[in-house]
């Protein structure tokens, strides 16, 4: 069944009314938290109770030993109708017709709200003004007592030299430490515990604000903020300005010492672009509203070395250019590889978290790649054991290549000749001709050596099963014209030029913030990364903040995760260097 209620409270001549809807097979009042509908009054029993429908009609049934009366009568059931009063404790509980869709509608009201013994409380001669003082002159009185104790007192034994700062290792006379310890300043937060009871560590002077000289006693390796010598107008001076204690507030116990409030890092990056156009830094007004789309660091050039930041979400999309050909569709195949004997894959195969879990480690060749891609090249005369050729050092298996085929060729005398095979004997048949005389050996041992290397390493950095296959040339597109890039290559020179563009694999692509891996366990890659579809490596898989704000909100959020500026940025950089020292660390 279901009853609309509707609490009905007076504050003088206003009336407020409260409705709500209960429903149940049975509607029971009483004060406990289960009923359906709850009468706190300390007279009504928790379960006081019910309304119910029999026979088409609305009944209301006693529970409990709660007195239940209806128009006037004592009853323990009793069917009830529009107009009809119900009286549980202090509660005038009416009857009114059923609106549209419920069984039944009835309005609470409490008539005594505090019993005859409040009443009889009320009147009698208590309070200050009774006894002839005010509460202005306690309050006054009070306060200026714990000035004296609290405040005056202190000042006095520490200002005036009576008893010196307190430290663990210097004995204090008993009475001053019980007024020193009467001024409780909160509890110290755990990174600075164990030297909490040598209150002069940071508290070199009584009475005076902690200097950053202090604190950089200790923390004299602490990273800047932005790049020495950067050109920063007024918002420099303003960053100079700065104290420790600006950020830094200790005797807040669990909430550490570091302030998290947005505002302080606002007051600067909510208008940055104006006030410092040349540092490219965009304007920042809040989060989630305000925060400028994520810029990743991509590579540009691997071949030279260059980065680029990129926005995300736009059209065309960002592309990276790590130098290496992979696809992550084609390794995230449903079922794996059985042909080849290689299982399904998953992100976990390749993507292993470092020792504290918020990051992973880097991909390389041995721990990733080896295990199913192994550079094993057969009937090609090379070098290695097994025809196996090492990975990462273009520019070494050249050189061993040419020096393998070199050094055959010196065991054989002044040309190749010797080392060739001889052709097998053969018997012939009678009629049959002799069969061809063999071509003469080259008499150009270099030649020889040359395209004997151009054509094993020709195989070696093949597209289908070479170093083609995953990796660009150093040419301007990055394309395979081998012959081309061979003949420049052989014979080996000193310190020769890498054919193969070594790749550059970013495993941290928001560097100017950081993100912590473990504490999203909760959430599948797939969650924020699309790699099931990505085809290529140039496709950039990093969410955009559209991805975030689904679970992150404000720092006063409620239904979201509480962030702020610094759940995902560092103020201390160390790639920046030191702290600057200043005016106050000088003294």
């Amino acid at each position: 069944m279901e009853v609309e209620v509707t609490f009905l409270s007076r504050r003088g001549t206003a009336v407020m009314r409260r409705s709500q809807r209960a429903s149940g097979e049975r509607v029971r009042l009483g004060r406990g938290t289960d009923n359906e509908v709850k009468l706190s009054d300390i007279h009504v029993g928790l379960r006081a109770a019910a309304l119910a429908m029999r026979d088409g009609a609305l009944y209301v049934d006693r529970l409990d030993t709660s007195p239940l009366e209806v128009n006037g009568a004592t009853v323990e059931t009793a069917p009830v109708k529009p107009g009809d009063v119900i009286v549980l404790g202090p509660y005038r509980i009416e009857i009114l017709p059923a609106p549209e869709g419920c069984d039944g509608a009835i309005q609470v009201e409490m008539t005594q709200p505090a019993g005859a013994a409040l009443e009889g409380a009320a009147a009698a001669p208590i309070g200050l003004e009774r006894a002839g003082v005010g509460k202005r002159t306690y309050a006054w009185s009070g306060f200026l007592l714990l000035a004296v104790i609290c405040l005056a007192v202190p000042v006095f034994f520490f200002a005036g030299g009576v008893v010196k700062p307190w430290q663990k290792d210097t004995p204090t006379p008993a009475a001053p430490k019980i007024v020193g310890l009467s001024w409780n300043a909160g509890t110290v937060s755990n990174a600075h515990r164990f030297f909490v009871a040598d209150c002069a560590t940071c508290h070199q002077n009584a009475f005076i604000q902690v200097s950053d000289k202090a604190c950089m006693s200790c923390h004299d390796t602490i990273a800047s903020h932005v790049p020495h010598g950067a050109k920063l107008g007024s918002v420099g001076k303003e960053l100079a300005g700065l104290d420790c204690v600006d950020c830094h507030t200790e005797h807040r116990g669990i909430q550490g010492s570091v302030i998290r409030e947005a505002h302080l890092c606002l007051d600067c990056h909510q208008d940055l672009d104006k006030k410092v156009p040349d540092a490219k830094v965009h304007d920042v007004g809040g989060w989630p509203k305000g925060h400028p789309q994520f810029r990743v660091t991509l590579v540009a050039d691997a071949a030279k070395k260059e980065m680029v930041r990129a926005e995300l979400g736009t059209n065309p999309p960002p592309m990276d250019h790590p130098g290496l050909k992979f696809s992550h569709a084609a390794h995230l195949v449903k079922g794996g590889f059985p042909v080849l004997g290689y299982k399904q894959m998953g992100c976990a195969d390749c993507h292993i978290p470092d020792t504290g879990g918020q990051e992973f480690k880097p991909i390389t060749y041995k721990d990733q790649c080896e295990r199913c891609h192994q550079l094993t090249f057969d009937k090609v005369a090379l070098p290695w054991p097994d025809a196996k050729v090492p990975h990462g050092d273009d520019t070494g298996v050249i050189a061993a290549v040419w020096n393998y085929y070199a050094g055959l060729a010196l065991r054989g005398g002044t040309d190749a000749a010797p080392m060739l095979p001889s052709a097998p004997s053969e018997r012939r048949g009678a009629g049959m001709s002799a069969p061809p005389a063999p071509p003469p050996p080259p008499t150009d041992t270099p030649a020889w050596v040359t395209a004997k290397s151009m054509t094993a390493l020709q195989i070696i950095f093949d597209d289908k099963r070479g170093c083609a296959y995953c990796h660009y040339s150093t040419t301007t597109n990055g394309d395979w014209d081998t012959p081309k890039i061979l003949a420049g290559a052989l014979p080996p020179k000193a310190n020769p030029p890498h054919v193969v563009t070594p790749p550059i694999l970013r495993t941290r692509f928001l560097p100017q913030a950081y993100f912590d891996h473990s504490s999203h366990r909760a959430m599948t890659c797939e969650d924020c990364h699309a790699s099931r579809t990505a085809k290529t490596s140039s496709e950039v898989l990093i969410p955009g903040i559209d991805n975030c704000v689904k679970c992150h909100g404000g720092e006063n959020a409620s239904l979201t995760a509480q962030s702020t500026c610094i759940s995902c940025h560092y103020f201390h950089r160390s790639e920046f260097g030191l702290m600057g020292m200043t005016a106050e660390t000088a003294q």
